[in-house]
Formats: structure tokens, C-alpha cells, sequence
């Protein structure tokens, strides 16, 4: 009996013990986790704008050297993308960001200059992104339109 009560007065804390430990152990574990994958999409993101940057270097070094056709399809190529980009992430947003976004987007729209020529190389990538770009745009004006 006495040797039960003192496998019993022993276990409980060395459960106790474990299961504490057991706990640390894992909160540590998703703190861990939680700050490799920030520290990936940071990045990641990182190096989105380093391409951005990059490519809008390449489009002012064209502009500089004379082919302001051709820097302005390059921009308007970059602003296309970035609105895709934009807008693909929308779903996973509140209701707040979402009527910020579409009032940018919709300032986009006023100020947005109309380019109609491409060239041969960027051409179809261009029209394809200015297309879905102007509906999405023009999608947000009539939204902003609606809402007043």
C-alpha cells in the first residue's frame, strides 16, 4: 500500500512535469515555424521588389536613351502587372482593405495614361495585362460610382 501511494504521489508530478515541458516544447516548435515562414515571405517579397526595381531601371535607361515609346510600354507593362497582382490578393482581405484598394484603383484609372501602340516582343503580354487591368479598373470606378 505504502509503496502504491508513493508510485501515485511520484507519477502525478512527473506527468506534471512532462506535459509542462511537452507544452513549452511546442509553443516553441509554431514560434519557430511562424517566424521561418514571415522571414520566407519577407523574402520573397524582397525580391519582388528587387525585379521591380530592376525592371523599372531598365525602362528609365531606355527612356534615357531616347525611346520614350518603348520605356512608357515597359512602365505601363509593370503598372499592369502589379494591378493583377493586387487584385489576385483581394480575396484573402477584409472589407476595409478591399475599399482602400478599390479607391486606389480607381485614382489609377483617372490618372492612368492611355498608351495604344506596342511593340513586337512585349506586345501580346502587354495588351493581355492592359486588358485585365483596364476591366479591373474600370470595374472599381463603377464601384466608387455605385457607392456614392
Amino acid at each position: 500500500m505504502k509503496i502504491g501511494n508513493l508510485k501515485l504521489s511520484w507519477l502525478i508530478p512527473v506527468v506534471g512535469i512532462a506535459l509542462f515541458a511537452a507544452g513549452v516544447l511546442a509553443g516553441r516548435t509554431y514560434l519557430d515555424l511562424e517566424r521561418k515562414t514571415y522571414s520566407g515571405q519577407a523574402f520573397s517579397a524582397t525580391l519582388d521588389r528587387l525585379c521591380q526595381s530592376q525592371r523599372l531601371s531598365a525602362a528609365l535607361e531606355t527612356l534615357h536613351d531616347g525611346d520614350g515609346a518603348s520605356a512608357a510600354q515597359q512602365l505601363d507593362l509593370l503598372l499592369c502587372e502589379n494591378i493583377l497582382i493586387i487584385n489576385s490578393e483581394l480575396a484573402s482581405t477584409n472589407d476595409r482593405e478591399r475599399a482602400y484598394v478599390r479607391d486606389i484603383f480607381a485614382r489609377i484609372a483617372h490618372q492612368r495614361p492611355k498608351n495604344s501602340d506596342a511593340s513586337a516582343g512585349n506586345a501580346q503580354k502587354l495588351n493581355n495585362d492592359r486588358i485585365e487591368a483596364e476591366k479591373i479598373l474600370t470595374r472599381a470606378c463603377v464601384e466608387i460610382t455605385q457607392a456614392n
